[in-house]
């Protein structure tokens, strides 16, 4: 019998510095380098660089992430890029995706087509259409269309006034 699929994969050790390649990978308690996989399926491990369809965090950690479908469930990335990406009660540097969705979470930027905020804290929120669910908080918003309740740290009259003491206290610094 001829089996040209790759394997699945499980491991459970600490197999940092390794590239992995196989259809699915599960990690449990672990770190590898690079892994590259149909789908990633990560618990209490850790992975720099994930290239697949499809990636599941629990209380684990990405560097780099790129698939279709990412989710983060108390755990943490890096760079997140993906059609679907969606932390739940984690933490991400920055998340690029069609649709991106982020509930009790901290993330520095977010970026995508439709993007749904909820009771999170985000640095930075770019997208076409952004929805905010309960209470957020959001230093800086740019949005075509923009539904709920939104309460930005810095709006325009913030930005504003901002600009314009820091360029007073730009122009003293120079003279001096």
């Amino acid at each position: 019998m001829d089996d040209t699929r790759a394997p699945t994969t499980t491991r459970m050790a600490d197999d940092a510095g390794e590239t992995m390649r196989a259809e699915r990978i599960e990690l449990t308690q672990g770190g590898i380098r690079d892994a590259e996989a149909g789908s990633i399926s990560i618990t209490q491990g850790g992975i720099s660089t994930a290239t697949a369809e499809a990636i599941d965090v629990f209380q684990g950690g990405i560097g780099r992430a790129s698939a279709t479908d990412i989710a983060v469930s108390s755990g943490g990335v890096g760079l997140a890029r993906g059609d679907t990406v969606s932390l739940d009660r984690g933490f991400m540097g920055a998340a690029f995706g069609g649709e991106t969705r982020v509930v009790q979470s901290m993330a520095q930027f977010v970026g995508g087509r439709d993007a749904v905020i909820d009771q999170s804290l985000v640095m930075n929120v770019v997208g076409a259409r952004v929805t905010i669910r309960q209470p957020s908080a959001i230093a800086v918003l740019i949005a075509g269309r923009v539904e709920g309740n939104v309460r930005p740290i810095l709006d325009w009259r913030g930005a504003l006034a901002f600009g314009a003491a820091f360029a007073m206290v730009a122009r003293t610094i120079r003279r001096r």
